[in-house]
């Protein structure tokens, strides 16, 4: 996998935070650096744990089904986002509490959403061998780019953005990335 797919694929599985950011700015809740600090971390760790799981399972597969096997993890979560979008499927809920702030608790919760759609495509990393070791960076990078750039003009996208764009995007990426990857 060369530093071309793994961008695509981190900008893909990362761009959620976009619409999450969004929806917090625009409803004026305030992220601080501590939570975003968390969610952060635990964005690592699972992106890094899917890499290394994927490169566990890499060991009973051969180098071909290897690479079908990640093609068709990356295709199904492209085809389950762009679902998730079609269904109109609302943004997560980040103020639990309706504070107006994220705290802790709604970190990690924030942070464990924004790690999902990293899994699989992580674990398709892993099974393909290559760089993967820059996937859990790269996710972290583009989750808080995203996450701070959607917070920061919160009011442009929600008045001139259809948000269910971002999950067809996301999910085109993916889906021509793991036909690329798997097949070719």
């Amino acid at each position: 996998m060369d530093i071309t797919e793994i961008f695509l694929l981190s900008i893909a599985s990362s761009i959620d935070a976009l619409s999450i950011g969004a929806s917090c700015g625009f409803k004026g809740i305030k992220t601080s650096l501590k939570a975003k600090i968390v969610i952060c971390v635990i964005s690592f760790v699972v992106t890094l744990t899917a890499v290394i799981f994927g490169g566990f399972l890499r060991n009973f597969f051969s180098d071909a089904a290897g690479k079908i096997t990640g093609g068709v993890l990356l295709i199904i979560m492209g085809i389950y986002m762009m679902i998730s979008s079609f269904l109109n499927k609302e943004p997560v809920e980040c103020d639990i509490n309706r504070s107006f702030d994220i705290d802790y608790k709604e970190a990690c919760f924030m942070g464990i959403v924004l790690s999902g759609d990293s899994f699989a495509a992580s674990i398709s990393v892993g099974m393909s061998g290559g760089m993967g070791f820059l996937i859990p960076v790269m996710c972290v990078i583009f989750q808080i780019a995203f996450l701070n750039f959607g917070e920061s003009f919160a009011k442009f996208i929600a008045k001139h953005l259809n948000k269910n764009r971002f999950g067809i995007i996301s999910g085109s990426i993916l889906i021509i990335t793991g036909i690329l990857r798997g097949f070719f």
